[in-house]
């Protein structure tokens, strides 16, 4: 049966840090996910830990420039108290199996570094947004829930989350780690960087990172130089 593969970096596989947070920043609804956390690279001090590569990652190859680039989604460690794992890839698996799989893979390699906590992010799709764009919370831990949604002036979900920011969500329950999901109004655009900025704001906020909250500009042209920097292998 074919499955992810997952390979260490510069012998990382011993690497391990006390209650770090896994940070997902896979491309969804808006790339809000993706854009808020090449944001976070690019403003802080990281380095590439973990490479996953899947068989069930779309079979298709990005070309920049004439450089080939394939799909990939990739685990950074910041430094930061706590320890942040951010999770950063240009694709999801196509295939129910296929996310299974990669999500199982990213929860148990995290666990085994040491978080202990799992953030996921991801836009909600809505014809017409609010100018403030409403956060949508979630999680298994209905005290976490109350406590985070507080900070991040959010309201409460009610639906489904279709993809890894739902599925880690879970699957890191399932694994003894505390977990939230922040799903972020997004408007037909993709990247939305509005929507983006609203996830960097909250992220701050969350994880009282010392970063400055960027306009959608100044996203724009952050995110722009993140693939060039953190999509070469």
């Amino acid at each position: 049966m074919l499955e992810t593969e997952v390979f260490f970096i510069d012998r990382n596989e011993n690497l391990k840090v006390s209650n770090g947070v896994l940070v997902e920043g896979l491309p969804g609804i808006g790339l809000v996910a993706k854009v808020a956390v090449a944001y976070l690279l690019r403003n802080m001090e990281a380095k590439k830990i973990v490479r996953f590569f899947s068989p069930f990652f779309p079979a298709i190859g990005y070309i920049s420039e004439g450089k080939l680039i394939f799909s990939f989604a990739d685990i950074y460690l910041a430094n930061h108290t706590p320890p942040l794992l951010i999770l950063y890839g240009n694709a999801q698996p196509s295939t129910s199996y296929g996310q299974y799989d990669l999500c199982h893979k990213i929860i148990d390699v995290s666990k085994k570094i040491g978080a202990s906590t799992v953030l996921t992010i991801g836009g909600y799709g809505k014809e017409s947004v609010s100018e403030k764009r409403t956060i949508y919370c979630s999680s298994t831990d209905s005290s976490f829930l109350d406590e985070w949604v507080k900070k991040v002036d959010g309201v409460k979900y009610s639906g489904q989350i279709v993809g890894a920011a739902g599925l880690l969500t879970v699957l890191a329950s399932e694994s003894g780690m505390r977990n939230f999901s922040m799903l972020v109004e997004t408007a037909e655009m993709a990247p939305d960087f509005f929507a983006a900025r609203r996830a960097v704001e909250a992220i701050v906020k969350l994880l009282d990172l010392k970063l400055k909250i960027p306009t959608a500009e100044e996203l724009s042209r952050a995110y722009l130089l993140s693939l060039m920097d953190f999509e070469a292998f």
